[in-house]
């Protein structure tokens, strides 16, 4: 039996197991609960991934000091996500509890399913791609993932949730290495030009 093929079989059925088993509480929940629990995470780290700046200078001088910026930063990404979570999930709960009695019935339960589902691998597509910016933790998992069907959604989709766009950003990167201004730009021709210039001055 192929180890790698084991090893790739395994990472895909506990998360899709999971999924499945946890999208089963979304349809127990039903789908304004979830839609809302959906909406409240997508929309949280959208919100927390644009203003952890913010929010850590904000804890930093308003309640808690931390000499590590980088875990003051991940404290106001954190907050931020957890307060629109919350919120979120309240202002469904209100929604569910008033739309009760609309007779969706099965509709209901297959939406809450759907979309309870769609929730949990956005939560392991976060989880995924943070643990494989940490080094330590990608080399070990690697030759768990290396054929995983899974893996490379649920990567990109966390990536793209928490803005990391490590491709483009390289791209950019190597692009203002080589892009100067027309004043700053050195030629063989430009440089022949001067020296012409200078002797017939």
């Amino acid at each position: 039996m192929d180890m790698s093929t084991f090893d790739f079989n395994y990472f895909d059925v506990t998360i899709a197991t999971v999924v499945i088993i946890l999208g089963i509480k979304g349809m127990i929940n039903g789908f304004i609960k979830e839609l809302f629990g959906l909406l409240g995470l997508v929309g949280g780290v959208y919100i927390a991934s644009r203003n952890a700046n913010a929010a850590a200078t904000f804890i930093d001088k308003n309640l808690y000091h931390l000499e590590n910026s980088t875990a003051l930063q991940l404290l106001g990404f954190i907050s931020i996500l957890v307060i629109v979570w919350i919120i979120a999930i309240a202002v469904g709960s209100l929604f569910s509890s008033l739309t009760q009695a609309s007779g969706l019935g099965f509709i209901n339960l297959l939406l809450g399913f759907v979309i309870g589902s769609g929730k949990y691998f956005l939560i392991f597509a976060l989880i995924v791609t943070a643990l494989s910016n940490i080094t330590l933790v990608k080399d070990n998992l690697g030759k768990y993932v290396n054929d995983s069907l899974l893996y490379p959604y649920l990567k990109e989709a966390g990536s793209y949730l928490i803005n990391i766009k490590a491709k483009q950003f390289q791209y950019h990167e190597s692009n203002s290495t080589v892009v100067l201004p027309a004043s700053a730009k050195s030629t063989p021709d430009t440089i022949l030009a001067d020296e012409n210039l200078s002797h017939t001055y």
